[in-house]
């Protein structure tokens, strides 16, 4: 691999100095503190720094957890993420339910009812050409999914669930974009229930892209298929005039985002951590074409035309974002072997 700017001594690394072995790729660091908050200055600094940037042959990206069988894997992609709130509207206040219930219309209701309308059943989006642009897998990947080990039994005995959405397996789904309710508001439950019909109620959606999609083209989408379910559409609090013109008002307050990305398995420079890692760990090895998460990869792969992978250390069970999140010793042990695997490498 192409020499790049080295930034720190990995000659101090105790398992290469121990093995007496030199480094043989060259590496370098590279912090990004927004990737949570979507990472709104990384283009920009991308771009205005890219001559720094030139030399490097790959990207790779430590996040992500290794397989659930706890197998290792490599991926070779992320999904893309963007999405939408929608508010639903009654009456211009609160009513009393008893004076007012079965007359006055809910917005609850109304919303709980337009965001069913968006999957069957089965949990597959019904919205009109939401699965269209996906772009196929290549010979390669199919076969890489193939090996796959199945754990969508072990998962649901794991999560305490008796059934999934849709029949396909868990990485089968991923291959596809998803829409998710991260949260809706209306009123209130429990203690603080009161007997009132609230005047809006809000949802706050999540939408996971594979490579094809666009993101502003995915919320067109789903803005498209309100408006067939009778809604007019808002960007503001509607005013009074527009109460009265409209039986059925929804706001739509447009997210930001970015598309997938996905690097080929056939990219040379990937192959060679292939094989590397393949010496270390075994023909165990699993290939995965996309990862669940979202990281704005695209920046690299398609803004920097350079290939992207990913290198999961991480258990799976690590309670990512939530409470107790944590890394298990032996995961830690399989990142040092790994990456000191990888900078000893033979170079091609």
């Amino acid at each position: 691999m192409t020499r790049a700017l080295l930034l720190v001594s990995w000659r101090r690394l105790t398992p290469c100095k121990r093995q007496v072995i030199e480094p043989t790729s060259n590496f370098v660091f590279f912090f990004e503190g927004q990737e949570e908050a979507g990472s709104e200055h990384l283009r920009s600094y991308l771009e205005d720094h890219s001559e720094l940037l030139e030399a490097i042959d790959l990207w790779m990206f430590c996040d992500g957890p290794i397989h659930q069988s706890r197998k290792p894997q490599l991926v070779f992609g992320v999904r893309g993420v963007t999405g939408f709130e929608v508010t639903t509207y009654g009456s211009n206040r609160s009513l009393h339910s008893g004076h007012y219930g079965n007359w006055a219309p809910v917005p609850g209701q109304m919303l709980s009812s337009l965001i069913a309308s968006m999957k069957d059943e089965n949990g597959n989006v019904s919205i009109e050409g939401f699965y269209d642009d996906v772009d196929p897998l290549t010979t390669y990947e199919i076969e890489s999914m193939a090996n796959i080990p199945q754990i969508d039994d072990q998962l649901k005995k794991e999560l305490g669930l008796n059934d999934t959405e849709g029949s396909e397996t868990l990485y089968e789904r991923l291959l596809y974009p998803s829409l998710t309710i991260k949260g809706i508001n209306s009123g209130n439950v429990g203690t603080k229930a009161r007997n009132v019909i609230p005047a809006s109620a809000t949802a706050s959606i999540g939408i996971r892209l594979v490579k094809g999609n666009d993101p502003d083209k995915m919320i067109d989408l789903a803005e498209n298929h309100m408006v067939k379910q009778g809604y007019h559409i808002v960007r503001e609090d509607p005013d009074e005039a527009t109460r009265l013109a409209y039986p059925k008002i929804a706001k739509l307050v447009r997210g930001h985002g970015y598309p997938a990305a996905r690097t080929s398995m056939n990219n040379p420079y990937a192959q060679q951590i292939v094989s590397r890692v393949k010496e270390v760990v075994g023909e165990d090895l699993i290939l995965l074409p996309t990862l669940g998460g979202s990281l704005p990869l695209y920046l690299f792969t398609d803004v920097l035309k350079k290939p992207a992978l990913v290198v999961p250390i991480a258990n799976h069970d690590n309670n990512q974002h939530a409470a107790n999140e944590n890394i298990r010793i032996e995961n830690l042990w399989y990142g040092i072997k790994l990456m000191g695997a990888i900078m000893t490498m033979a170079p091609e």
